[in-house]
């Protein structure tokens, strides 16, 4: 460094100094660099502050330079972290003030009374205020860059401020006012930094959503226009008084139901419908209908009505309103479509997208991460570098003391140094442990003794604790004799980490957890004696481990956070022991389950479950924080909108009320219900725009961001878990083998030879050459060969399997009997022949009536053959593999031939009359039978994916139900501690108690749903899990008020915080990990089936490219028509205008049949129905037009068929409707009118987004068919299950009329219903019905006793057992597996849209090649293929590249494309074109390397493809390829311009004048 250098640098240094005075000291606290920024380097000067680089703007509010001390000051105090502190503290404050705001004065409609919290606003308001100035002072307001609204995060900060300072001049209680300083808990969202990452997320998922949206709300519409067509004014049918209007009144009858015609109304009742005559409305619509709000009556009740369903809360409420008054197969139809596609696909595929979004976002984050720390990294290696360099240069300079040369380096070789005195007294300290150890006595065997202490001491745990205890002593350089004590705490601790001290203490926590669940209501005072002295007894236990361990371990004892947790619970129990008298204090023994997770120390699996949901766990945090700020803006809004308006029971009055509101709505539980009460109660529909905003955004978008982060970090965690096992397998195989080439190294070394090794990898190498050289095409048909040899050699391994043992003790395996009974059932068409048996007998259980006296004596003949063929087909099993002792193969060893041979059993034993009664209800188990077509189902790729995924989540997910289930208990008896015997109510009101309810009469009954023992509370917190009925549950949590006392409305408020925290964790947790086991065992088990896991990211690329090159095909080119007519036609229809126009009357016709509603004038009627005519003309015009012009082409586009199928359906019904024809068919004129409205799928066509959506949809088509195969065959087993044991049940909430099990139809219907959480815990209750003194039924399932009774039947328990275990497999298992598939259709679609070929390039190839190949032969003539690649788009063409000649000729050589002589024309072939390009394009855009692929079984799955596209020039030869070609007529080209030269000079000597050519010289190299 020269002096000039250096002198300046000091100078530099010395800048702040020099300006000391004249910034007052400012500058040391702002270094400011007054230089050029790297983004603007005229407009921005970097600062240094707080140890943080920033960049803002050289002058900001064209008043404050950079050198400014007021900006130097603002600077400063806005980058300090007790600024931001403050601020957030401010904001939380401000909540709190916003949250305590008294909206009683609209009880007396008068204005809002000053408070004493608007002088604190003022303060609030100022120092939002101050903060605004002084960020504005610092970075500048807007015009340059860095400014303070160029920050999207100041916004909401700016808004907040702008309305507070109006606040200042406007009364502050004006409505508008108070709903925008809502905004305020908002601000919080800028100064948590972690919290912006989500936020983020959501809003990179906006383009997405959008797309999604857009798709919702085309299902609205198109569901909506529907519903116009089919139930407009559908409500208004009744029942009537007379059969018409007298005058303007039309009075119904009392007859509470709507109908369809009159045979469907009382005697002398009428089924009329005012619509008909023009009259308004006769009579307004009650609760039984939703208060009218639900209807098709016009486009925004039908929106509404179509949002409900969506959601699932109320969707068979209104099935079973409308088919009533109109067709029940429309009704039903029409609401199981919109289930299936909007809310199964749609609302899942916003999951789908935040999840992807989310994906991303950490996917960025762990990037910038890793570039952090390896920046950070290589900074750290400089400075060693640096370091070690001036060590050196010192050494080289003065010999220097070595100890004070270590102290000057920065702790490296001090922490290595120390690390190496710790290794080494740790290696001194372990032989003396062991000599102490020798040193005590032991009575027996005391060598063994010594021997098994060493061993514990070695595996213990705790010993590193021991060591590093006396590390420390170490350090101190002083050395105490062991003494006593000592000794006695190493024999406590071989004590307390003996295995059977271990396994005394966890019987212990097991025996105590089955003590606290045998709490329950009635109980005898023994009883409660009983358990409170066993209670005390292990209280004693544990506070004694707690002793020993403490004296054991001492200060290292609370190292170990398990051992912190085991003694706050024994303080705890402590504590409760002493004051047992507060039953608050006793609900603290609960927690005492939590030891049970103690386990995972020796469950590997349990363990992995628990690391993965404690790093969920971890992940979540700012998720929660996000959420509560969601809510209380949410729930201020809602106080400010509805306080003091409604008087239902859960409403916006205050601010734990409206919090309590928005978790509802959150949680989607009757929400729908909720909205109909402010409706009616504020007579406004406006109040409805509030819920369904929450619900979008903390329904649809929140949780599923919760599900996303949910299911990632699961995944993450897991990943990062197999790593290390991995990695820990890894090491230990490399120690292993380590060892062993230790072991054999001499061995090996004169084995062999380098030379034999040298000419063994000479070999190889030449080898693999020589298979790399190959012709792809030959490779592939070589591999195929070979695997089609290994097919052949298994299957005839498995058709010659032999015979094992005597079978019965009578065939033995040379017995021609039973060889050709195993021909037999070995034969392709046996097991096809069993599975036919297996439908039909399907068949026979559904379509077996309940209800009808005949049954079924033609059914039970066709069991009868059935059974018998079943027998036969058992004992042909049995006579070919043996009963038991012959083998593995043996039949009674298969779990499937075990269920057979039970159903078998209890099948013929039912068809004997004297046995029938006894076993009627055994006879159920023949319907386990129908699981055998899963035999055939299986075969289905798809579903066999979805089947493996399940079988292989099977552990994972028993590991989650036990945490379930330790969840559930813990709550569960917490629940039982606090509310058994308090769900006793009287049926009298206003009674106290017990004894006063049976003074006045009254019943002293149950709820169904209770917590007076612990099942009883497992099934009631499982029911609250689901969020059905849980409000109903907590309502009358909150209304207890002890034993044997009648509940009070709101007793006891606060008990809604249990409620609610057990859903937070039961259900938004818990049960929704079941979803992210099913989506990581399913992308699993589909990556192993497919076998994609083993390729690389180009391999996997590579292949996915040669899947879209080699699916496609030439195509031909339309040729038009020679005659001018049809020219002029082609040029209109194919014209950007034309299908503008036909874009712009589709929407228009959209808009037209939107605008329709009840009760409209005659006149838009009248030009509704004109409108349509024309735009039928207009369609019909178009589809004419197109088969003029197209002819046979025009059915070659899938849409044009759409098009001309919807004309066509939609004249038909015009006709009819003009007709009169089907004026008598009930609702068939409306259906055929709804054709019309298909008209609006065109828009799918024509709008980019609606395609993406569309494309998801059709790529996870064949999946979600599958997935909903196999829910079909569960809902038909459990609906065959419930049919036959309990179609008598007595009629109460949830089986009703339309909902019950008496038929196979109506019981399928009714277990879908329950499948979307709909009503499934009062069907439940239902099942489980027992005779009650206030509710008399009767013990029965057959007919006779139901002709005699009808439906009065009682269920049993095992309604409840069979309900529960339907939801886990349906609802929690099978509906998560559509999640998962839609997920992975929207990631193949987000690939595809990445991919570097993606599907729309390889459709512009074949758009482009058609030109040239018109007839589709796959061959174009190498003279057309340059300007062939030159109009070819990027990235397959070269279009827009502006090549020279000489540039496309070379292009062309590297090509390598081979050329066939074809008819004496030289030609190029389609695929090989396509793939020539493709691979050009790959390998210099440096996408693709290689274009090998290493998995045989991958290049299998491509052959047929290969040996499809390749067949036309199989059998042709090739001498050249297109380099050859090029050359070829470069050459002729350059002699053709010579020989022209000579011609025109005349000269009589020809020379070959090309050699000389520059460009022939540039091609040639």
């Amino acid at each position: 460094m020269s002096d000039q250098e250096v002198q300046n640098e000091a100078a530099t240094q010395s800048q702040p100094q020099q300006n000391q005075k004249r910034l007052i000291h400012l500058s040391s606290l702002v270094n400011h660099v007054i230089g050029q920024s790297k983004d603007d380097p005229g407009d921005l000067v970097e600062f240094s502050v707080h140890g943080k680089l920033l960049s803002y703007t050289r002058k900001s509010l064209n008043l404050f330079d950079a050198e400014n001390k007021i900006r130097l000051w603002a600077i400063w105090m806005i980058e300090w972290i007790w600024f931001d502190r403050f601020i957030i503290t401010v904001i939380f404050l401000n909540s709190i003030l916003l949250a305590t705001q008294d909206y009683s004065w609209r009880e007396t409609d008068s204005e809002a009374p000053n408070s004493w919290t608007d002088s604190f606003e003022y303060i609030f308001t100022a120092i939002f205020i101050i903060e605004f100035l002084l960020k504005m002072i610092a970075m500048g307001f807007l015009l340059d860059k860095q400014t303070y609204l160029r920050d999207g995060w100041n916004f909401i900060d700016f808004i907040v401020v702008i309305t507070g300072i109006i606040s200042l001049f406007i009364s502050a209680r004006v409505s508008a006012i108070r709903i925008i300083r809502i905004m305020r808990p908002l601000r919080s969202i800028n100064s948590l930094k972690q919290m912006k990452v989500l936020i983020i997320t959501l809003l990179d998922s906006l383009p997405a959503l959008g797309n999604v949206v857009i798709f919702l709300l085309f299902i609205i519409i198109l569901f909506g226009i529907l519903g116009l067509q089919i139930f407009m004014g559908a409500l208004e049918n009744r029942c009537r008084m007379t059969e018409h209007p007298v005058g303007n009144e039309w009075v119904a009858s009392n007859y509470t139901k709507l109908c369809q015609d009159s045979s469907n109304c009382p005697d002398g009742t009428y089924c009329g419908n005012p619509n008909t005559y023009n009259l308004p409305q006769q009579e307004s619509d009650d609760e039984t209908f939703n208060y009218g709000y639900t209807n098709f009556n016009n486009i925004i009740s039908a929106t509404f009505t179509i949002f409900q369903a969506l959601t699932t809360e109320g969707w068979t409420k209104l099935i079973f309103i409308y088919q009533e008054a109109l067709s029940t197969a429309i009704v039903y139809i029409y609401f199981l479509l919109l289930i299936f596609l909007g809310s199964f696909f749609v609302v899942n595929l916003i999951l789908a997208v935040i999840n992807d979004s989310f994906m991303a976002a950490q996917m960025r984050s762990s990037i910038k991460n890793s570039q952090a720390s390896a920046s950070s990294q290589q900074q750290e290696d400089n400075e060693e570098e640096e370091l070690e360099q001036n060590a050196e240069e010192g050494e080289g300079e003065q010999q220097q003391d070595p100890i004070a040369l270590t102290g000057n380096i920065v702790n490296g070789n001090q922490t290595q140094n120390q690390q190496q005195e710790h290794e080494q007294q740790i290696n001194e300290e372990i032989p003396q442990n062991l000599n102490e150890l020798n040193q005590i006595k032991i009575p027996d065997n005391q060598n063994n003794g010594e021997q098994q202490l060493q061993q514990q001491i070695s595996k213990s745990n705790t010993l590193e604790q021991i060591q590093q205890s006396r590390r420390q002593s170490k350090k101190r350089s002083f050395k105490l004799k062991q003494s006593k004590f000592r000794q006695f705490q190493l024999i406590l601790i071989v004590i307390i980490e003996n295995k059977y001290f271990l396994a005394f203490i966890t019987s212990i926590i097991i025996l105590n957890t089955i003590t606290l669940s045998l709490d329950r209501y009635p109980i005898t005072k023994t009883e409660s004696d009983i358990l409170d002295i066993a209670n005390q007894v292990f209280t004693v236990i544990f506070t004694i481990e707690m002793t020993l361990k403490l004296i054991a371990f001492d200060t290292n004892y609370l190292k170990d956070s398990m051992n912190i947790f085991d003694a706050v619970i024994v303080i705890l129990s402590l504590i409760e022991w002493i004051l047992s008298s507060f039953s608050a204090i006793q609900a603290f023994r609960t927690l005492r389950l939590f030891r049970l997770f103690k386990l995972a120390r020796t469950w590997s699996s349990f363990r992995k479950l628990l690391s993965a949901i404690a790093a969920t766990v971890g992940g979540i945090a700012y998720f929660i924080i996000l959420l509560l700020l969601f809510m209380s803006v949410a729930a201020l809004l809602g106080m400010e909108l509805f306080a003091y308006k409604t008087p239902y029971r859960y409403n916006f009055n205050n601010y734990l009320s409206s919090m309590l509101v928005v978790f509802m709505l959150l949680t989607n539980e009757s929400w729908n219900t909720i909205a109909y009460t402010f409706m009616y109660d504020l007579e406004s529909i406006y109040p409805v725009i509030y819920f369904v905003v929450v619900i979008i955004f903390g329904n649809f978008i929140l949780l599923k961001l919760f599900i996303a982060i949910l299911i990632n970090n699961f995944h993450e965690a897991n990943v990062e878990q197999s790593q290390s096992i991995e990695e820990n397998n890894n090491l230990q195989s490399s120690r292993h083998d380590q060892s062993m080439a230790e072991n054999h190294q001499s061995i090996k070394v004169n084995q062999v030879s380098p030379e034999q090794v040298q000419q063994s990898f000479q070999v190889i190498k030449s080898a693999s050459n020589q298979q790399t050289n190959n012709n792809s095409a030959t490779r592939f048909k070589n591999i195929s060969s070979q695997f089609m040899a290994s097919a052949i050699v298994f299957n005839s391994t498995i058709n010659q399997s032999q015979l094992e043992g005597v079978s019965l003790f009578i065939f033995p395996p040379q017995n021609k009997i039973r060889i050709r009974v195993s021909k037999l059932i070995n034969h392709k068409y046996f097991e096809f022949f069993i599975l036919t048996i297996i439908i039909i007998s399907s068949i026979l259980l559904a379509l077996d009536d309940p209800l009808s006296s005949s049954n079924n004596i033609t059914l039970n003949v066709i069991d009868e053959i059935i059974t018998a063929l079943f027998i036969c087909e058992a004992a042909l099993k049995i006579i070919s593999k043996g009963f038991i002792l012959n083998g593995p193969d043996s039949y009674i060893r298969s779990p499937g031939n075990i269920l057979d041979l039970v159903v078998i059993i209890f099948s013929s034993l039912a068809f004997d009359e004297s046995q029938a009664q006894t076993f009627s209800k055994i006879k159920i188990l023949r319907v386990i039978r129908v699981l055998r077509p899963l035999r055939l189902i299986v075969r289905n790729e798809d579903l066999k994916m979805s089947i493996n995924a399940l079988f292989n989540s099977l552990s994972q997910m028993m590991n989650i139900a036990l945490v379930c289930l330790i969840f559930f208990l813990l709550f569960g008896i917490f629940g039982v501690t606090q509310f058994k015997g308090a769900y006793y109510h009287c049926d009298v009101e206003d009674v106290n108690d017990k004894l006063e309810c049976f003074d006045k009469g009254g019943s002293w009954s149950n709820k169904n749903f209770n917590f007076d023992n612990v099942l009883n509370a497992m099934i009631t917190l499982f029911v609250i899990s689901t969020t059905e009925g849980w409000i109903n549950l907590m309502s009358d949590g909150i209304d207890s008020r002890g034993i044997d006392l009648n509940p009070q409305e709101n007793n006891a408020y606060a008990w809604a915080l249990y409620f609610v925290f057990f859903i937070i964790v039961g259900s938004f947790f818990i049960i929704n990990l079941f979803a992210g086991v099913i989506v990581e065992a399913f992308q699993s088990e589909k990556d192993r089936l497919s076998q994609m896991r083993d390729l690389s990211k180009q391999e996997l690329e590579w292949y996915e490219i040669q899947q879209k090159i080699y699916s496609s095909v030439p195509i031909e080119k339309f040729k038009i028509s020679k005659h001018k007519t049809v020219r002029q036609l082609n040029d209109i229809i194919s014209s950007d205008k034309f299908e503008i126009f036909i874009l712009s009357v589709i929407i228009l016709n959209t808009c037209v049949m939107m605008i329709q509603y009840l009760r409209s004038p005659q006149e838009l009627t009248d030009a509704i129905q004109i409108l349509n005519w024309i735009f039928l003309a207009i369609f019909s015009i178009e589809a004419i037009l197109k088969l003029i012009v197209y002819r046979k082409f025009y059915f070659t586009s899938g849409w044009n068929v759409f098009d001309f199928t919807v004309v066509l359906l939609t004249i038909l019904g015009v006709i009819l409707e003009q007709s009169n024809v089907l004026s008598n068919v009930g609702t068939a004129t409306s259906i055929l009118r709804t054709f019309r409205i298909f008209r609006v799928l065109r828009l799918i066509k024509s709008a980019k987004n609606l395609r993406i959506i569309f494309g998801t949809f059709l790529v996870t088509l064949p999946g979600l068919v599958s997935v909903g195969g196999l829910l079909g065959i569960m809902l038909f087993i459990f609906a065959v299950v419930f049919m036959n044991l309990f179609p008598y049940v007595k009629r109460g909430e949830g089986v009703t009329g339309n909902s019950n099990f008496s038929s196979f139809g109506v019981s399928l219907f009714t277990l879908f219903k329950c499948s979307t959480g709909e009503d499934w815990n009062l069907v439940m209750m239902d099942t489980a019905r027992t005779a009650q003194p206030n509710d008399i039924c009767f013990d029965f399932n057959d007919y006779a006793n139901y002709a005699e009774y009808g439906f009065m039947g009682c269920g049993n328990v095992g309604g409840i057992l069979l309900m529960i275990i339907f939801m886990i497999i349906v609802s929690l298992i099978m509906l998560n597996l559509f999640v998962a598939i839609i997920i992975e259709g929207f990631q193949n679609t987000s690939k595809e849209e990445n991919a570097p070929i993606k599907k729309l390039d390889v459709e512009n190839f074949q758009q482009q090649w058609k030109d040239y190949d018109k007839n589709a032969t796959g061959f174009m003539q190498c003279k057309y293929f340059t300007q062939f690649m030159i109009a070819l788009p990027q990235p397959l063409g070269w279009s827009k590249l502006k090549y020279s000649a000489a540039q496309q000729r070379i292009r062309m050589a590297q090509l390598n494309l081979p050329v066939y002589n074809l008819n004496g024309k030289n030609m190029y072939f389609y695929h090989q074109a396509l793939i020539c390009a493709a691979q050009d394009f790959l390998e210099s855009s440096g996408f693709i390397s290689n274009f090998e692929i290493s998995k045989d079984i991958i290049k299998m799955k491509l052959q047929p493809l290969i040996e499809k596209a390749f067949s036309p020039v199989s059998n042709l030869e090739t001498e050249f390829d297109s380099g050859q070609y090029m050359a070829a007529v470069l050459i002729q080209q350059n002699a053709k311009r010579s020989l022209q030269k000579l011609k025109k000079s005349k000269s009589s000597v020809v020379v070959a004048q090309y050699t000389n050519d520059d460009e022939v010289q540039q091609f040639v190299a």
